[in-house]
């Protein structure tokens, strides 16, 4: 892209960076969305996959065309060599449409952070353009998964009859008696939360089913346990309000024990949502009051990221981790 003097406008190292995460991320999905078409039967569900891998692809042509425009190399990404053809489902229909509704809902704000670092237009109304895209398949899988009776509405609160103030400490934290009740906005951040943690139990619960290497299967079944752990302490936080907590998904993750992706894509999924997980966290963190639930919150973000690190360390000992756009070593150079 030029500007109007007639000069090149190169990339940014965040827009550099946002499409380079944005295709790895593109990718991923689509070889996922592939899979998942092979076996799902519900006709409606089947509908917003198919939209959903569209969209993927028109994605990933679009960040092609852009790479190639600046000489910069495609990525790896995730491919046809990533896919095992044949294998059975992992997961049952309900639970596509909850992938669904939970990676487009963290991919709005991933498209939003992206279009807010990037400066050159073409890049803007690129960015712009993935957010229409996910809102629309947003849309589509919450009101499919409500009027297939697949979701548990957040719990209603009274609606305030005048406009108060805190008149005590007390609302931050316990001084005598019992904890007050939760704010709408700590409601918000332990519902999306737990919404989080289930597809992540989900997956792993999944992935450790069918992945051969030893050392990826005990990482699996250690974040299946965190994240079991992360729900219980969400309920129990709901609960003591007498307030309801999503669904369980454990029930639509199936036996099959064959593996439909490389454990290379499966660990490297692990890893983007744990990296949306932390994001759920720090959003929760700055919505809530109770000194309380921010401890717990922090205390988990700590494990997560143990966990995430963790992760990384496996994708660099089997050399899948791709290395993203760096800034200039001026020291290495200098030499």
């Amino acid at each position: 892209m030029k500007n109007e003097d007639g000069r090149n406008i190169t990339l940014t190292s965040t827009e550099l960076g946002e499409l380079w995460k944005n295709y790895i991320g593109e990718t991923l999905l689509d070889c996922v969305y592939t899979h998942y078409l092979t076996n799902v039967d519900d006709s409606r569900i089947k509908e917003l996959l198919e939209k959903a891998k569209g969209y993927s692809e028109k994605h990933i042509k679009k960040l092609t065309d852009i790479f190639q425009s600046v000489n910069f190399p495609i990525p790896r990404g995730f491919g046809e060599e990533d896919l095992i053809k044949g294998a059975p489902a992992i997961f049952t229909d309900k639970f596509y449409l909850f992938y669904l509704k939970e990676t487009t809902r963290i991919n709005l704000f991933l498209f939003s952070n992206a279009l807010s670092v990037s400066f050159r237009e073409d890049i803007r109304t690129y960015f712009d353009e993935c957010l229409k895209d996910t809102s629309d398949l947003y849309h589509d899988a919450m009101d499919c998964m409500l009027a297939k009776g697949l979701l548990i509405r957040a719990p209603f609160t009274p609606i305030p009859t005048e406009v108060t103030f805190v008149d005590s400490k007390d609302f931050l934290h316990k001084i005598i008696g019992k904890q007050r009740p939760l704010t709408s906005t700590e409601i918000t951040g332990l519902y999306v939360n737990l919404d989080s943690n289930q597809l992540g139990k989900s997956l792993m619960m999944g992935f450790s089913q069918i992945v051969k290497s030893k050392d990826i299967k005990e990482y699996m079944l250690r974040g299946r346990e965190i994240s079991q752990k992360n729900i219980t302490i969400f309920q129990d936080l709901l609960t003591k309000d007498h307030l309801p907590s999503p669904q369980l998904w454990d029930p639509e993750v199936l036996e099959s024990t064959e593996s439909p992706f490389s454990e290379r894509l499966m660990l490297y999924h692990v890893a983007l949502a744990n990296a949306g997980s932390l994001v759920n966290y720090g959003v929760g963190i700055t919505s809530t009051f109770r000194h309380d639930i921010t401890l717990d919150l922090s205390r988990l973000v700590v494990e997560i990221g143990d966990f995430s690190n963790d992760g990384v360390k496996l994708l660099i000992e089997k050399g899948w981790l791709e290395k993203p756009p760096m800034a200039a070593d001026r020291d290495e150079l200098a030499k």
